[in-house]
C-alpha cells in the first residue's frame, strides 16, 4: 500500500519527473520481465537440491524509489543497480548463508554493495541479505536473501514475528 501511494503521490507532485522514469521503465519491460524470469529460472536450476524448494520471486523497483534516486540522490538512471531484483526465501539462516555463496559463484558481485541485515539487523528488527551482482547480460540486479520468517516479519511488519511463532499462518489469520 505504501508504494502504490507513494507512486500515486509522486504522478501529482512531479509529473515530468515521474514520466520520465516510466518512459525509461517502459522502453525495457518485456526485455526486463525477461531478464528477470531468466535470473529466477537460472537461480532455481542451481539450488535444486534445498528442501523444502526455495520461494523466488522477482520484481523491478517501484518509480517512487527510482525516482528519489535520481533526483534527490542526483544519480543517473544507469547507475541504479537494484532496479532489479530477485528475492530468494528459505527455511534457515545457514540456506541463506548457502545461496549467497551459491549467487556469488554465477554472478559476479559489485565491491561494496553487499549487506548483510542478518548479522547485524535493522532496528525494526529487518533480516535479509543483500548483494548485488553483475549478470552475463552486463546488467546489475539485486539479490535479497531470507527466511520465510524474517519475510513475514519485513512484509507485515513485527507483529507477524509473533504471528509466525505462535503457528497463524495466512489462512488462520483471517479466522482469528
Amino acid at each position: 500500500v505504501k508504494e502504490e501511494m507513494e507512486d500515486i503521490a509522486i504522478h501529482y507532485l512531479d509529473p515530468y519527473g515521474c514520466k520520465e522514469i516510466e518512459r525509461q521503465l517502459e522502453l525495457q519491460k518485456e526485455e526486463r520481465d525477461s531478464f528477470i524470469d531468466s535470473i529466477k529460472r537460472r537461480i532455481r536450476e542451481r539450488i535444486t537440491d534445498i528442501k523444502p524448494e526455495p520461494i523466488i520471486e522477482g520484481r523491478v523497483k517501484s518509480a517512487y524509489s527510482i525516482y528519489k534516486k535520481v533526483y534527490v540522490k542526483n544519480k543517473p538512471f544507469d547507475e541504479i543497480y537494484d532496479i532489479y531484483a530477485v528475492r530468494v526465501i528459505v527455511q534457515s539462516v545457514i540456506e541463506c548463508y548457502n545461496v549467497l555463496g551459491v549467487i556469488h559463484d554465477m554472478f559476479r558481485p559489485i565491491p561494496y554493495r553487499f549487506k548483510d541485515y542478518i548479522a547485524t539487523p535493522k532496528p525494526n528488527r529487518y533480516q535479509s541479505l543483500h548483494t548485488t551482482v553483475m549478470g552475463r547480460e552486463g546488467r546489475p540486479f539485486e539479490v535479497q536473501i531470507r527466511t520465510v520468517e524474517m519475510h513475514n516479519t519485513a512484509q507485515y511488519g513485527i507483529a507477524a514475528h509473533w504471528k509466525y511463532k505462535a503457528g497463524i499462518n495466512k489462512a488462520t489469520a483471517g479466522e482469528q
